[in-house]
């Protein structure tokens, strides 16, 4: 029997240390921040906001979401964004809102 060979694996370089990350912008005069749903252009479903990626003149916004039961993350250029939600529908930011709604009344609770 042979010997296998043993290969080096290729190092990964991580992200660029010119990189800017923003995590709150306005766009289409609204404010947007992680979670907040946007409509792009060309795409089916809704997809939530991550950051905003700068990398000298270009940009890019990191998004999660897509059709239901197949998400993932995407990114897109900024002239993309259709429309900025303003009422959440997707399942995971209605899930983490209920949470968020519980911990508040569980709170109230607790100080009286």
């Amino acid at each position: 029997m042979a010997k296998k060979k043993i290969v080096d694996a290729p190092i990964v370089p991580g992200p660029n240390a010119e990189w800017e990350y923003v995590t709150e912008l306005q766009i289409n005069g609204r404010h947007v921040t992680p979670g907040t749903e946007l409509k792009i252009q060309g795409e089916r479903g809704r997809f939530r906001f991550v950051k905003l990626v700068r990398n000298g003149d270009l940009e890019w916004i990191d998004v999660w979401g897509g059709l239901k039961k197949s998400e993932s993350m995407r990114s897109f250029r900024l002239d993309r964004v259709k429309r900025v939600h303003y009422k959440n529908q997707t399942v995971g930011n209605l899930a983490q809102e209920y949470k968020e709604k519980k911990a508040l009344l569980k709170a109230e609770k607790e100080e009286e």
